[in-house]
């Protein structure tokens, strides 16, 4: 299959490396959650690791992200290590947050990744002001601010996009349309036939991409980056795809018709990718399988390293929360 982007060996086996990562922590933080190690809540990506994986290939250093609840692939595309995330969950003192948080609310600004807060639409404006601020200071730097398909109706996301669009600030709104809002349907959600149409509302760019193929997504957002980078402003990208499981593990997702989740089982990012890379010789089966072997070893690792580090010394509870001096 021919790219857009010149697509290598190594290249595919990175991309399908971050997420099998991204997949095989996950697995791993919902048996550490249904143990009762995680106090915090778990929030999985299983089925959209695409999205976060071609996002981040095709940044650069100084482009600035607002990941979203299911974006472990943004954090791992950006540097961070299974290790760092165990610790996080767990609620490590050796962990981004120091222990004072065991969920989702963490990022590394070193990096261009700015931590979540459960308010989702509110990070939009934060990577919006970031960006115009970058630029002001006579850098190239681009956004990408994820939101899913219910994050679309609050307020946050109207006025940064709209903002956005009125001042010309290069961010890239990466819809994640994940069929349901929680429990509620994209049926009962928006009276438009497809997200993408709303970006006419706003006088912007509106693409609709197959948020599961993970290197057709990497060459749409490539030729965004390279379009947007010069020529500043903002665009909505829609990706279509499911969430694999409830809304948290505290959901079953019971709600969700057993043919749509059978049919998008059949659409599962890595699955896509692994056949691809097989169907153009790019990759064996049996190096396909020793990839995944290496990856299930590095998270293995990983956990038991942060399991056994200590939990926050509650004495030490106020230290970092201001700035010094």
């Amino acid at each position: 299959m021919k790219h857009g982007v010149q697509l290598t060996k190594d290249s595919a086996l990175a991309l399908l490396r971050t997420m099998l990562l991204a997949r095989r922590i996950e697995e791993r933080l919902i048996r550490l959650y249904h143990q009762g190690s995680i106090f915090g809540g778990v929030y999985c990506g299983c089925g959209q690791e695409a999205i976060g994986t071609a996002t981040t290939a095709v940044a650069g250093p100084n482009d600035l992200f607002a990941p979203c609840i299911r974006d472990m692939t943004v954090h791992l595309g950006r540097g961070a290590q299974p290790l760092d995330i165990f610790r996080q969950f767990l609620g490590r003192a050796t962990g981004p947050m120091r222990g004072r948080d065991g969920n989702i609310h963490y990022g590394n600004l070193q990096r261009g990744v700015y931590a979540m807060i459960s308010h989702l639409g509110a990070m939009l404006p934060v990577v919006t002001g970031g960006v115009m601020a970058r630029r002001r200071q006579g850098r190239d730097t681009i956004g990408f601010a994820f939101i899913g398909d219910g994050g679309t109706s609050t307020g946050d996301f109207h006025e940064a996009v709209n903002f956005a669009a009125v001042f010309d600030a290069p961010v890239i709104f990466v819809v994640e349309n994940n069929q349901f809002a929680y429990s509620t349907p994209i049926t009962h959600q928006f009276r438009c036939q497809h997200l993408v149409e709303r970006a006419a509302g706003y006088g912007i760019q509106g693409v609709a991409a197959d948020g599961n193929d993970v290197l057709a997504l990497r060459d749409i957002v490539a030729g965004l980056v390279a379009d947007i980078r010069p020529r500043p402003r903002p665009v909505l990208l829609v990706c279509e795809t499911l969430r694999m499981r409830g809304h948290g593990e505290h959901d079953d997702a019971s709600y969700v018709p057993a043919a749509l989740r059978a049919a998008w089982e059949q659409r599962c990012p890595l699955l896509l990718l692994r056949q691809e890379l097989i169907a153009d010789g790019l990759a064996t089966e049996a190096e396909l399988e020793a990839l995944d072997a290496a990856v299930q070893a590095e998270v293995s690792a990983a956990c038991e390293q942060a399991l056994g580090d200590p939990p926050p010394n509650p004495a030490t509870l106020m230290e970092g929360i201001y700035a010094a001096g």
